[in-house]
């Protein structure tokens, strides 16, 4: 049994993930980066955190449509 799974997505089903993920968040790319930089890591939640982490740097705001 092979476990090295690669799950390959297009550049739109990436984006479209992330705007679902911060929709379920209540944040904006642009609020959630604030947090990164401003507060110096400390996110209003652990899920903002985790999100950062994962998609941090990966999009701009305009490719989101914000």
């Amino acid at each position: 049994m092979d476990d090295d799974v690669i799950i390959e997505v297009t550049r739109e089903e990436w984006l479209d993930g992330c705007r679902r993920a911060l929709a379920e968040v209540g944040l904006t790319y642009v609020e959630l980066e604030r947090q990164a930089r401003d507060r110096g890591g400390n996110f209003e939640s652990a899920q903002a955190h985790r999100l950062w982490f994962s998609i941090g740097g990966t999009v701009t705001p305009e490719e989101l449509g914000e």
